[in-house]
Order: C-alpha cells, then structure tokens, then sequence
C-alpha cells in the first residue's frame, strides 16, 4: 500500500443517516518507491494483502463512488449481519424500503457456487423474519469469482436452478438449522424471486470506479493519473479571487500613487496589465492543481504541499521592504526557488508557476499579505 505520513486527526465526509461518513483518513500520501522490486498491483493488494475488516472499508468507498442516487449507506458487516454486509439505500427508510446489499467476500481462492448459496438463504430468511425488506439488487463483491458461479450470473433462470439443486440435495445443509415454518417460507420466496437481482461485481469495474476517487492513491502504489492542461484565466473576476485581486490593487496603488479599486482599472493600465496577467494566471494554475489533488489525493497530501510553500516564504514576506510590490517579488522569487518536498507524491506535477500562484492563495486567505504600510513604521 501506498506510504502515508500521519495527521492530526480525521476529517469528516457526507453526512448518511445523520451520521458524518469517517471519510479519508487525514495523511500525506508519499510518492512509491522508484527502485526496487516492481510494485504490487491493486489487485494483488486487495487478494492478498487485505483483511476482510479492510476488503469491507474498500468496497464501501467503492459504493459510494458509483453514482447510485443513495440516500443512506451503512456498513453492517460482522456477526449477526443477516446476509448483508453493505446496505445501500435509496430512500430514507432504509432497509425497509428500496436498497441494494452488498456483500464482500474475501477469500483467497475463487467465490464458488457452495459459498453463495448460504448468503443468499440469509437473506431471504431475514426477509420472512422481518429484519429488512428484499434488496432489489444483491450484489457479491469478492477478489475474484469462479468461471462457474460468474456463468450462473449471467443467466438468472440457470442461477436459481443450481440454487434449488443445493436446497434439495440429500444431506444439503441449507436451511437445516431453521425450522419446519421457516424453511417452508424461504422455500417459497425464492420460487416467487426474480433471481436477476444477484449479481456480481468484476474486479475491472470495482478498480476502475475506485481509481477515481481520493481513497485510491492512499491504497495503492500507483502513480497519479496525468493532470489536466492549466486553462486560461477567466475574464471577469471571480469571487474565488476577491481577496488576492484587492491585494494586487494595493501594491499597484502604492507602487504608482494609483487609485485602481477593479480589476478591470488594473487591466486597462499600462503600469499594471502585463503583472497583473501574469499574477492571475499563477493563481489559476494553483487553482488547477488544488482541484486535482482534491479528485486524486487525500487534502492532506495537498495541505503538505501548500504548508511547505509557505515555510519557505514566510520568513522572507516579513523582512522589511520599501513598498508593497518589493515584498511580493522576493516573496515570489524564493517561492520559484523552492523545491517541493520529493517524497510528496503530487511533487512532480507541481509547476513553478503552481509555486508563485499558491503564493497569492496564501494571500487569498490572508495569510500573506503585500502592504503593510511601511511608509508609517
């Protein structure tokens, strides 16, 4: 798994079922080792490295990934589960209204046919005991599934054969431990089921919608996925920008006895347009890489990145300067000089002109500041 470097605490996600989802832990994720024996695969991390506890925080991340309009999703794996690890709802009612199951299984050999068969009585006996409605969808979420299991699930009618097969085999041990009522219920329920609702879950498909989420980077030693062309600025001002523009406006103002108060003033000037193009658009290209670290890598890893900026600038934003415009160009160029931390996995993809832009989302946030009326000290 990918190396990680420890927060202080954790950070809280969506809120389901008016609890605050325990999202991503709060970590840097480090770059993976460059030599070296090759690096593991996703797929043997998750077959051979992972524990049922972590196949079962995997595959809720996964879940929440899909795109699935779902109102509540819990985890519900462990003892006394009824069949269902991970309800999915989508409704506020929960399992008692319409929800898909999800059940992980993680065993190093292949899912077969004599492993689904008890999960699926589970189910329909929590149905006939009233501990939750059918799910419309059960799917079986496993490392790898058998040939012969994974052909059953492509025909639902050849599924529930095989599974009436296994009922009524002499010495079967499905449904033994229920009594007489009980296992006549079941029995009738799964010959009045639509067995299309089982299903399974390739492992492409689980990596695919995994990989792009945050989790996915923080599990797995891969390199990050390639970062999207930095966009031109836009033409008007945002109110992302209100705060570093108001900045810029008094350098420039102090600097040249201006009065600019809008960035279209500071546009059309000869003294400040060119320096002003280039300032906005190292704050959008910080921007473009804040918003790729936030769809690859924990916010922490990003944070690191952002913090170690500001280690290196701050001492030098708080040497005395005889204007505002002096401090921001030494500001700027010890940011230039600066060279991100190596082991920060998202260091390779942080530009120089990233450096000097983060500079003014520090100064976005007040945490720099250019003017600090040195003609009064």
């Amino acid at each position: 798994m990918a190396s990680v470097l420890g927060g202080a605490g954790s950070t809280s996600g969506p809120i389901f079922d008016g609890i605050p989802e325990p999202e991503l832990p709060d970590v840097v994720v480090l770059a993976p080792r460059m030599q070296g024996a090759p690096l593991p695969t996703p797929e043997q991390v998750l077959r051979y490295d992972y524990s049922e506890d972590d196949w079962e925080d995997f595959t809720v991340e996964w879940v929440r990934a899909l795109g699935e309009p779902y109102a509540l999703v819990r985890r519900m794996g462990g003892a006394g589960d009824r069949g269902a690890d991970i309800a999915a709802c989508l409704t506020m009612q929960g399992t008692d209204g319409e929800w898909h199951c999800y059940q992980c299984k993680h065993y190093q050999a292949a899912l077969v046919p004599s492993d689904a068969w008890p999960e699926i009585v589970k189910i329909f006996v929590a149905k006939i005991r009233g501990a939750y409605e059918l799910p419309t969808r059960y799917i079986f979420v496993a490392p790898k599934i058998g040939t012969t299991l994974s052909r059953w699930f492509l025909s639902p009618e050849t599924l529930k054969a095989k599974f009436f097969e296994a009922w009524n085999k002499d010495k079967s041990t499905l449904g033994t431990d229920l009594n007489a009522v009980d296992r006549a219920a079941v029995e009738e329920l799964a010959r009045t089921t639509d067995f299309s609702m089982f299903k399974q879950a390739d492992m492409d498909w689980i990596l695919e919608v995994h990989r792009r989420t945050p989790h996915h980077v923080r599990r797995f030693p891969e390199q990050l996925p390639p970062r999207p062309a930095v966009g031109q600025p836009p033409s008007e001002q945002g109110p992302l920008e209100a705060v570093f523009v108001r900045q810029l406006l008094d350098v420039y103002n102090e600097k040249y006895g201006l009065t600019l108060q809008t960035l279209q003033e500071a546009r059309k000037h000869p003294k400040t347009k060119d320096h002003l193009v280039r300032q906005r658009g190292a704050f959008y290209s910080a921007e473009s890489l804040r918003v790729f670290a936030r769809e690859s890598v924990p916010l922490a890893t990003y944070g690191a990145i952002e913090s170690d900026l500001y280690e290196a600038v701050v001492d030098v934003a708080d040497g005395s300067y005889d204007d505002g415009y002096e401090r921001l160009r030494a500001v700027l160029n010890a940011a230039a000089s600066h060279h991100p931390n190596s082991v920060n996995i998202l260091s390779p993809v942080v530009t120089l002109l990233d450096q000097k832009g983060l500079c003014h989302h520090l100064a976005n946030v007040n945490r720099l500041t250019w003017c600090k009326g040195e003609e009064e000290q």
